[in-house]
């Protein structure tokens, strides 16, 4: 009798693990949500490993903060340049899922460069070389981004696309938390620089299984898109861009989350001058602290993931931006290292709201066609935000201290949530 529960009781979680991962998938858009659960994970080992500790192998290579600082706003101002030809790349074929699985296998290779480049150059240039790469890599994710982009929009139907999108990003967050903690204990195992390069050659074998699941996701095919060459440079840009310029919707968006965008990037870099140099928290509290965020951020995408339609994407994003920024607020009030600890749940299940919500919407306000070229300029943004915001707080900082612009920061969060009146009701 206990070995038949047993076995109900395993049945049950199987059945329900099988519905929410569409592993007995019963049309094509099932099976195109699973390949994407599936190559979305593959990218998560690649973020908990390459992505996380190779500013880490900077550190421990003696590189200046400023060099290491250059692995971050290096790529987002790179961004800015070249989204806008990748797109124009992306749009020259028209098959979407060839053209972001040839770019994303250039993207993997900068992750096989950085593996071998100690083998190869000297210890004294090997930073240099390291962020080289790092923002080289670009000009391809530059094609990829659009064209993964466009396959989003096209591969799972609006009505399903947030629960998607939170499972998805949840499946992200629990691969790059498994996989940082495997790679961390790695690293304290395998003798330097050895271990530095286990670990971005494991992101890239990994990122290898990525265009396996990819490449069998099935969209329509897209129209190539050429621009006469007689014309002047000039005119062909403007005709080239017109249908984004044009499209009311998405430019309405795109307007109404700028400047929230710039607040939401704004505190990144005090957070870490708070744990420490404020708070005094010790490593071991900092890293609890990183568990119990990743833990409700994974919950969190499940969660908003699913309650994303009946509650309003809009609504959803007033309720998760404004928690957001009470996060931020109460993080420049806390009078000791361990409020980090509960702050970090109503982090993870805000920020997976905001996240999910403004990627839907952003989705839905794309035209019927050219979505590679509206993905590149909605991509541009989002890094220039990126570049700019950090910048802004760390400016703000040298005048006022880092609680003062965290509180300041907060405040912005809140105050920028005005302007999502205008965003589209679901």
């Amino acid at each position: 009798m206990t070995t038949l529960s047993l076995r109900e009781g395993v049945g049950r979680v199987w059945l329900a693990l099988s519905n929410a991962l569409k592993l007995r998938p019963q049309n094509q858009e099932e099976r195109n949500m699973q390949l994407l659960y599936f190559n979305t994970t593959m990218v998560g080992v690649a973020s908990g490993g390459i992505v996380a500790f190779l500013p880490v192998f900077l550190a421990r290579l003696g590189a200046s903060p400023t060099l290491i600082s250059w692995l971050t706003s290096g790529p987002s101002l790179a961004a800015v340049l070249f989204l806008l030809p990748g797109a124009l790349v992306a749009e020259r074929s028209s098959d979407l899922v060839k053209v972001r699985i040839k770019w994303v296998t250039v993207v993997l290779m900068a992750y096989l460069a950085c593996a071998i480049a100690p083998f190869f150059v000297a210890v004294e240039q090997l930073p240099y070389v390291l962020v080289g790469i790092w923002v080289a890599k670009v000009l391809a994710e530059a094609v990829a981004i659009p064209a993964w982009t466009a396959v989003m929009s096209m591969a799972v139907s609006a009505q399903n696309r947030a629960r998607v999108n939170g499972t998805r990003w949840a499946l992200m967050s629990l691969a790059m938390a498994l996989s940082s903690a495997f790679f961390g204990w790695m690293l304290d195992h395998v003798s330097f620089p050895i271990n530095y390069q286990l670990v971005f050659f494991i992101s890239f074998i990994f990122g290898l299984i990525d265009p396996l699941f990819f490449r069998r996701i099935v969209v329509d095919s897209t129209p190539v898109v050429r621009s006469p060459s007689s014309l002047p440079l000039r005119e062909r840009v403007a005709n080239y861009i017109k249908p984004v310029m044009t499209h009311k919707p998405f430019m309405v968006y795109q307007a109404v989350t700028f400047l929230y965008r710039i607040a939401l990037y704004l505190p990144i870099p005090l957070y870490t001058l708070l744990w420490v140099n404020e708070l005094e928290a010790a490593d071991t509290l900092i890293g609890l602290r990183g568990t119990l965020g990743s833990l409700a951020l994974v919950v969190g995408y499940l969660f908003w993931g699913r309650v994303a339609n009946r509650f309003g994407h809009r609504r959803m994003l007033y309720i998760c931006a404004a928690g957001l920024g009470v996060y931020v607020m109460l993080s420049s009030l806390i009078p000791s290292a361990w409020w980090i600890l509960p702050l970090a749940v109503l982090w993870g299940a805000t920020i997976a709201g905001v996240d999910v919500a403004l990627f839907d919407i952003m989705l839905g306000t794309l035209s019927a066609e050219r979505q590679a070229l509206f993905g590149a300029f909605w991509s541009m943004e989002a890094n220039f935000c990126m570049f700019l915001g950090p910048l802004i707080g760390a400016a703000l900082m040298s005048i006022w201290g880092v609680r003062t612009t965290m509180l300041v920061g907060g405040i912005a969060q809140i105050v920028t949530t005005a302007f999502f009146l205008w965003l589209p009701r679901d």
